[in-house]
């Protein structure tokens, strides 16, 4: 098509030479930009000359020896540069040098030595004039440049603030509303908005630093180059004081447009395009910053450049393509590539941002999670121990991501197996947010929870029962009577009721937490499946083991059907429902049941778990119950064998094992 290949842009303009020699050597290099179809936008990034200064340069100034090179560069393909290349030099050598005029006929040789005295002078100092004027002119070019990217900066703030601040209260709604989801469908649906929420929140906070950094070295730059511009324009005043001035003017430099301003609003738009358009700007505002700190000799800032050294056994990669990757692989629940991901990019950001920056941390609180969801709480109790000490030191004992970071790592410390410590840990962490937070904030009363559970795990349901009494009557008070963290505490209240001696009521609790959690949440929400699994095991520690079997038949089937087969709620309660079967007095069938639980959990949880030995343990008991003797103590002896090997010799349950098949060996005696 007919001027498919035009080159887009404004038209160039006249050119002005300095001399005939810089007017050729212009119209050369024009041609060249024609004639590789670039525009100037385009060389702009290629050649690290703004679009002003380009058009300028081809307008008859003299040009520096980089300009020239870098254009033939960046315009002129590999096998023509070098031919190009030498036209261009003896084209600048040829205005840089241009020839002297001849005097005029009839003046004696004194006056010829004068006239080409002036000759040289005036020529010297319009060499000067020009050399300065390129200097002033770049200056005025890069804080120009300077003061966009500041101004672009301040826009990005003022936006992510908002941003962040409506995140934060859609965080809050999306969290009630998956805590309020009935069904597993909505639950993960619900669950899915948050995870995507939060992830935005974090970028949105990341961002904002990006931006409040970028503003403040950009001001600081152009501060720098302010001072220059007095000395140029000084140094300008005084050779125009020398000698005429060259043919050009100082150009004018063109306002940059500011960027397009994007809504504050991101309920009213999409957040991850606000998010996409927020970084570019912000990865713009780089560039030009690092740019102009390169080109004015100063030392590069220190945040993460667009491809930062990753490792040396991985391809380089920036990194928003390793926080984009984690991300994907922890909303997809691969936790230990998103672990491995997030520690590369803790890395990369400790390097280049330092390893005290918000976004170092950030990274390595994801790293330090998804550790602990991949099973490696042991690992990640260290990572958080880490993390807390950094933290404090950086944002102080009272920040919000100190406290939480405190909370994160007492709870693993819990589940690492260490309940004492979790408790203590956790019992700091619950006093503290009721100073800073007060005493009815969520993450407050999430803590006293917590701490209440350790405290129980510890050896001590009376006083755990007491602490979840109490935040019973307070989360029912703030968040009201059917919300599902004040139904979570009435469920740990019963539990420990029950764990602290009084099965009856326990059961009577627990009956009534079930029947509202099934209105509230549904029948088949794992925490109502949770309850009715905790109702049907005090009915029969009350004292009713067939109603308990036939609850567990019931629960049995749900479980199955809601969650699958080899779930391991599913399995604990088809451990529950053969083990009432036998207190119901069938051995027989408790037999057959726990058989094939035992067999599940060693193809499902493997042959070392706990719970495996556990049901091991009730198959060769019911055994024995059902005639077997002898089958029971060979079954019996190999788990003692085996929990002496897993658990160790003086664990509980290895002591049980042993003194049953002790019992077994005095009956035979």
């Amino acid at each position: 098509m007919a001027g498919a290949d035009k080159r887009k842009g404004r038209p160039w303009g006249a050119i002005r030479p300095a001399n005939p020699a810089a007017g050729k050597l212009a119209a050369f290099l024009r041609a060249q930009v024609e004639g590789s179809g670039k525009t100037l936008a385009v060389l702009e990034k290629e050649i690290n000359y703004s679009t002003t200064q380009i058009s300028s340069l081809l307008s008859g100034r003299i040009p520096s020896q980089p300009f020239v090179t870098a254009l033939i560069g960046a315009t002129v393909p590999a096998q023509m540069r070098e031919r190009r290349q030498s036209e261009a030099d003896g084209l600048l050598y040829d205005a840089m040098h241009p020839p002297r005029t001849a005097p005029a006929r009839g003046l004696t040789s004194e006056a010829t030595a004068g006239a080409r005295a002036g000759v040289v002078d005036v020529a010297a100092a319009q060499a000067q004039q020009i050399e300065t004027y390129d200097r002033l002119t770049r200056a005025l070019e890069q804080q120009a440049e300077l003061r966009q990217a500041a101004d672009n900066s301040a826009r990005l703030i003022w936006i992510l603030l908002s941003m962040i601040h409506n995140l934060t209260g859609r965080v809050t709604t999306l969290t009630r509303e998956r805590d309020d989801a009935t069904g597993r469908e909505v639950v993960e649906a619900a669950q899915a908005k948050l995870a995507r929420a939060q992830s935005q929140q974090a970028k949105a906070e990341s961002e904002l630093t990006r931006a409040e950094e970028k503003k403040q070295q950009a001001e600081d730059l152009s501060a720098r180059l302010q001072e220059q511009i007095d000395t140029l324009t000084e140094e300008l005043d005084r050779l125009r004081g020398q000698g005429t001035a060259p043919h050009e003017r100082l150009p004018d430099l063109a306002h940059l447009a500011p960027g397009e301003e994007t809504s504050a609003d991101p309920e009213a738009d999409d957040i991850d395009a606000v998010l996409e358009r927020v970084s570019a700007v912000n990865d713009t505002d780089d560039d030009t910053v690092n740019r102009i700190t390169t080109e004015l000799g100063e030392p590069s800032p220190a945040f993460v450049p667009d491809n930062p050294p990753t490792s040396a056994d991985i391809p380089n990669k920036t990194a928003e393509q390793l926080r984009a990757e984690a991300t994907a692989a922890r909303e997809r629940d691969d936790f230990q590539e998103a672990s491995r991901l997030y520690g590369l990019l803790a890395t990369a950001s400790a390097g280049f941002l330092g390893p005290d920056h918000r976004d170092t941390l950030n990274a390595r609180a994801w790293q330090a999670s998804c550790t602990a969801k991949s099973g490696e709480t042991g690992i990640a109790r260290d990572l958080f121990a880490d993390l807390v000490s950094d933290r404090t030191r950086v944002l102080g004992p009272d920040h919000s991501l100190t406290l939480t970071s405190r909370y994160q790592h007492a709870y693993y410390v819990g589940e690492a197996g260490d309940p004492g410590a979790a408790r203590d840990l956790m019992a700091a962490v619950a006093s503290d947010r009721t100073r800073v937070l007060g005493a009815d904030h969520p993450n407050t009363l999430s803590s006293r929870n917590q701490h209440a559970y350790f405290v129980g795990e510890a050896s001590d349901p009376e006083t755990a029962r007491d602490l979840f009494a109490d935040l019973v009557t307070d989360r029912g008070r703030v968040l009201g009577p059917d919300h599902p963290r004040t139904l979570m505490s009435r469920y740990q209240h019963a539990y420990y009721v029950g764990e602290a001696g009084d099965p009856d009521t326990a059961r009577d609790l627990m009956a009534a937490v079930t029947s509202d959690e099934s209105r509230v949440l549904g029948p088949d929400h794992p925490d109502t499946l949770m309850s009715r699994h905790l109702y049907a095991y005090y009915v029969g520690k009350a004292g009713d083991p067939e109603t308990a079997r036939d609850l567990f038949a019931d629960l049995v089937s749900a479980r199955n059907r809601v969650l699958g087969p080899d779930h391991f709620d599913t399995l604990m309660s088809r451990y529950q429902h053969a083990d009432y079967v036998g207190e119901a007095g069938d051995p027989d069938a408790a037999r057959d049941l726990m058989a094939a639980v035992a067999s599940d959990g060693i193809r499902v949880l493997g042959p070392d778990h706990p719970d495996t030995l556990t049901s091991r343990y009730q198959h060769a008991y019911y055994v024995g119950e059902a005639g077997d003797p002898d089958t029971a103590r060979d079954l019996m002896a190999a788990v003692a064998s085996d929990e002496s090997r897993i658990l160790g010799p003086d664990h509980p349950q290895t002591r049980i094992t042993r003194s049953w098949l002790d019992q077994g060996e005095t009956a035979s005696d």
